[in-house]
């Protein structure tokens, strides 16, 4: 292959087809997360029905809203689909341009035009990183922000200070983990990476900037909410982790997600064979990607072939000084990329297991996978060795389906009927419903009485309002539920003294199925408030 340079065109050349193109095929986002709160919090924020609601949008009520504050103003003021999802993409081409000029500075002798198109349908086709695009996970503002911080820190190699290359990195990694708590496991990644990239009298200094930078970019992304949940809830990352806050509010537990966690520490090194096959293991819906295993293995023989003494390893001609530097550059990055994806790695599988957080390696893997080609066949038909890795590594991938919808103006709305003064509005559903209580009049407070997060059977604070309100509201009561609710939502409301009187009437609502249903009242015995 011609030592041909793919420069920053090239990449974002492909960044933009590439993400166009999924924008089209895929259509607007109507995903399970954006239905429970990714609209709901942010304007509930905004409006101050925090305040007021309980836990509409369940156990993710609180989760930060920061950077959905856009999106749900776009919402708010009826954009359509089309320039929502638009938006939505920003974190995806950039995730996939940072992507494809790191492959370009880990693997710099092999660079062309042809392994950066390649590369990038590789990584685009990712099961994580496809149907994740102009979605509202976060997972690609994570991605996007793990993926500019080790392009940063991979380009300053030979040409920064300790200081100046370190705190950059601190305050990317810091801001994916602000954002979305998810990001700490690549936090962790980065100080392994700092704990072995240069020497070790430099150590303190690297340690230093990457904390100053993490510090004050986690103070800035997730401060003001944490402080104002912190007001609220006396827990800034309320309801997690309570079992060390103790706030009355919830009870004293993690509310952590174990189902896809490892139950042994044989556990820990399944994923990468288990997502061979299709499976729910690492996700709710059916998912199946290669990328993991064979990253892994080419990130084994990038190492390889950069060993000492390699030839791969060795100093391009003098004549090419830069070329020269580059190459040694990327000799020096190889244990501290080793130090990264292994703890990010063990740190994900231990803390969570769900794919869709693994984004940030899935990328990471898909571009080792066609740098180490690149390399291997570097004398022997180099394109056509990419193209039979892409076909190896495309062609198993099982994309999960989180849910699109056509677009259309506007991307979301729901109008309620008048509602006389003094009404309160209930729900009693794990289904996601709270984007609807995003449209109620801000006079009208929304409170579940059960879903994955609210239970009658466990008396806390929160729990003690809702049965004050049922038993003492002067005005109305109404149950928010889907037209089709499911039919343990009677015996919930059942609990306390409540039951639908009347018919109900439907939302006009473009997002899915609601009703809006009038509630009679009995007495009931209190089972959280005391006499």
């Amino acid at each position: 292959m011609p030592a041909e340079r793919a420069p920053w065109r090239t990449a974002a050349l492909a960044a933009l087809f590439f993400i166009a193109v999924a924008v089209i095929a895929l259509r607007q986002d109507a995903n399970w997360d954006l239905r429970n709160y990714h609209l709901y919090t942010p304007l509930a924020w905004l409006e101050g029905r925090l305040a007021q609601d309980i836990a509409p949008a369940q156990l993710q009520t609180w989760h930060n809203p920061t950077v959905d504050i856009p999106f749900a103003l776009m919402v708010r003021a009826g954009l359509g689909g089309l320039p929502i999802t638009l938006w939505l993409a920003i974190p995806s081409l950039l995730a996939l341009y940072f992507a494809l000029r790191l492959l370009d500075t880990l693997m710099p002798a092999q660079r062309s035009r042809a392994r950066t198109w390649i590369a990038g349908f590789v990584i685009m086709t990712g099961a994580a990183m496809y149907p994740g695009t102009a979605a509202i996970f976060n997972d690609h503002i994570v991605g996007m922000f793990v993926l500019g911080a080790l392009l940063w820190w991979a380009q300053s190699q030979g040409r920064r200070g300790p200081f100046a290359t370190w705190l950059p990195v601190g305050l990317l990694a810091g801001a994916a983990a602000g954002f979305k708590l998810t990001g700490v496991t690549y936090c962790l990644g980065f100080i392994a990476a700092a704990l072995v990239a240069g020497p070790l009298r430099q150590l303190p200094a690297r340690i230093l900037a990457l904390a100053i930078g993490g510090g004050v970019a986690v103070a800035v992304c997730w401060g003001p909410w944490g402080w104002y949940v912190w007001k609220l809830h006396a827990n800034p990352l309320f309801p997690y982790f309570n079992q060390w806050f103790l706030s009355p509010d919830t009870i004293a537990d993690s509310w952590r997600d174990a189902r896809y966690v490892p139950r042994s520490l044989i556990d820990l090194f399944d994923p990468p064979l288990q997502l061979l096959r299709r499976s729910r293991h690492y996700s709710e819906p059916l998912l199946a990607d290669p990328r993991l295993l064979l990253g892994l293995c080419a990130l084994g023989a990038w190492l390889w072939l950069l060993r000492p003494g390699a030839r791969a390893a060795e100093p391009v001609a003098v004549a090419d000084p830069a070329a020269a530097t580059a190459q040694a550059n990327a000799v020096a990055l190889r244990w501290p990329l080793l130090a990264f994806v292994a703890v990010s790695y063990f740190a994900w599988a231990g803390v969570y297991g769900i794919y869709r957080y693994l984004l940030p390696l899935e990328v990471l893997c898909s571009l080792l996978i066609v740098g180490a080609v690149s390399m291997l066949f570097a004398h022997k038909r180099p394109v056509l060795a990419m193209l039979a890795a892409m076909v190896l590594v495309v062609v198993p991938t099982k994309h999960p389906n989180w849910g699109r919808d056509s677009f259309r103006t506007p991307m979301i709305a729901v109008k309620f009927p008048p509602l006389p003064a003094g009404s309160v509005v209930l729900t009693s559903t794990e289904h996601p419903i709270a984007y609807a209580v995003a449209f109620l009049p801000h006079e009208v407070p929304a409170m579940a009485v059960r879903n994955n997060f609210m239970d009658p059977q466990r008396c806390t604070r929160l729990q003690e309002r809702v049965e004050r309100t049922v038993a003492g509201n002067p005005g109305p009561l109404w149950l928010l539920r889907p037209v089709r609710p499911d039919p343990p939502a009677s015996d919930r409301i059942a609990l306390y003294g409540l039951s639908v009187s009347a018919a109900c009437t439907p939302l006009d609502n473009n997002m899915g199925d609601l009703e809006l249903c009038p509630l009679a009242r009995a007495p009931f015995a209190p089972i959280c408030v005391k006499p």
